[in-house]
């Protein structure tokens, strides 16, 4: 039998606001995020270093688990390949955003990170330690807002590379129009609401009509790799009528894929507040509404929590509290989990 591990752990690279990582994962009472440097903001590296530091992890984990691994969600029989490249890269170091969300942390309404990877990735294409194949996942903060990001994604498009963006869509991208066109690259967007009203409410700027133009714009491009996104916040956007005019409004546009989940970061900061009451009569309504409007639909990760829990508990609503512990229960049990599933 293989050791356990993950391809993140050999190839992966993941930027943060001040350090540089193996992946972007927290799990299992605070573990995970397995630190390559401290106190990083955009530097050149020295990737001998990263191999060398790498290549010890690697080496502990085909004996035991390591601490920082120990109980992730993502280990599973793996067989290391023991080369000196990156194939998978994340960049999680942007705290720039064009939004200001109420579910978002508040380093990212008003944050100023956004130090450029540029130059570092196209160094490491230079120096052979590039492995095509993989992939690039960008969010925030607001990935194109990222210093250039335009560029960066061309180096990935042009290196074999399909880059994965997490956007507010309020400004559009052209090179993110071509990775989707070439079938290289998605996009997600969290638009959460189907009028300007509710919008604003939710990300507390004026930016409804932009948004609704680069999603036009996108699933023009692709509509296979467009997928609009709508968060479930309590009192806010969770109710039937709103559900109802996201889906004509998604209709509209031509999207083809959604998805829909709780939102974590507004229960985080709303502990005592309860997951809406009606959650699980919503999520049958959008999978109603999907089918009745030829669309897939995808529930994502701690969506996928609360449906198992319909299976085993009568319980007409949760509170926040109670959500968390079902997750964190999920996560140590160590149960695979995915971003999403159909």
């Amino acid at each position: 039998m293989n050791p356990k591990g993950c391809i993140f752990l050999e190839e992966g690279i993941n930027f943060e606001s001040n350090s540089v990582t193996d992946c972007c994962i927290s799990h299992n009472d605070g573990r995970g995020l397995p630190v390559i440097f401290k106190d990083y903001n955009g530097e050149m590296i020295d990737w001998e270093k990263v191999f060398e530091i790498k290549a010890q992890r690697v080496n502990a984990q085909k004996k035991e688990t390591i601490y920082d691994c120990d109980g992730c969600y993502r280990l599973f029989d793996y067989q290391f390949k023991d080369e000196k490249k990156i194939s998978e890269f994340h960049f999680s170091h942007s705290r720039v955003c064009n939004a200001k969300c109420i579910y978002c942390s508040d380093e990212y309404s008003s944050g100023t990170t956004n130090y450029n990877t540029y130059p570092v990735i196209k160094d490491l294409i230079e120096k052979g330690y590039y492995k095509a194949g993989g992939e690039a996942t960008m969010q925030g903060g607001e990935p194109t807002l990222m210093q250039n990001f335009e560029e960066l994604v061309d180096l990935f498009l042009q290196n074999g590379t399909v880059v994965r963006v997490h956007s507010s869509a309020i400004k559009y991208s052209q090179k993110v129009a071509e990775a989707l066109s070439k079938n290289k690259g998605s996009v997600v967007i969290s638009i959460d609401s189907s009028t300007n009203e509710t919008y604003k409410k939710i990300k507390q700027v004026d930016a409804f009509e932009l948004v609704c133009e680069s999603i036009k714009k996108y699933v023009e491009a692709s509509k296979d790799n467009v997928i609009i996104k709508y968060l479930i916040i309590p009192g806010i956007n969770d109710n039937l009528n709103e559900i109802d005019g996201f889906f004509k409004l998604m209709k509209s546009l031509g999207v083809k894929k959604i998805a829909v989940d709780i939102e974590v970061q507004y229960a985080r900061k709303h502990e005592n507040k309860y997951v809406s009451p009606h959650i699980y009569l919503l999520h049958d309504y959008f999978e109603y509404l999907a089918k009745k409007n030829d669309m897939e639909l995808l529930t994502y990760s701690f969506f996928i929590y609360v449906l198992r829990n319909r299976k085993i508990s009568k319980m007409r609503f949760m509170s926040n509290k109670f959500f968390f512990n079902l997750v964190l229960k999920h996560h140590n049990q160590k149960e695979k989990n995915i971003m999403y599933c159909r």
